[in-house]
């Protein structure tokens, strides 16, 4: 009977990494819809709404801050230089740091691109109360 429970909590519907991930494809598919239109993905539009935050950053930086593998930031910059969302400017001081900054369409289109993940955002939480809402992203940063 022991081994019969274990199995049953051991289930794909009670691992935290598969209902993260589940979770996370839903809401990054609702993303998704709201920026059609700019021709962005989630994670283009991640870095420039954190830049619109942060200001000029190295790219280091800013990977971290949406994290991302360093390895994926530089495609994903020159994916958004190619696009003429940011500039990427080389300051050699030390060992030398690439700094990033929107663009003047890159500030517009993240202007618009704020409140669609806002939406996206109500909609994923849509579910659960306002209090349960708190609640579940007060959770969700503990476990960052």
């Amino acid at each position: 009977m022991a081994r019969k429970k274990n199995i049953e909590k051991s289930g794909l519907e009670n691992q935290v990494g598969h209902l993260l991930r589940r979770v996370f494809h839903k809401a990054r598919g609702r993303m998704q819809k709201k920026i059609a239109e700019t021709g962005l993905s989630p994670m283009q539009t991640a870095a420039m709404t954190s830049l619109r935050k942060l200001g000029p950053t190295s790219q280091n930086k800013l990977g971290r801050r949406i994290g991302m593998e360093p390895g994926n930031v530089h495609g994903l910059v020159d994916r958004l230089l190619k696009k003429g969302m940011i500039t990427s400017k080389f300051v050699d001081e030390g060992p030398g740091l690439h700094i990033l900054d929107l663009t003047e369409e890159g500030q517009k289109i993240v202007d618009m691109v704020i409140p669609l993940g806002a939406e996206a955002n109500k909609e994923t939480l849509a579910p659960l109360s306002p209090e349960e809402q708190e609640q579940f992203m007060d959770y969700l940063r503990r476990l960052l």
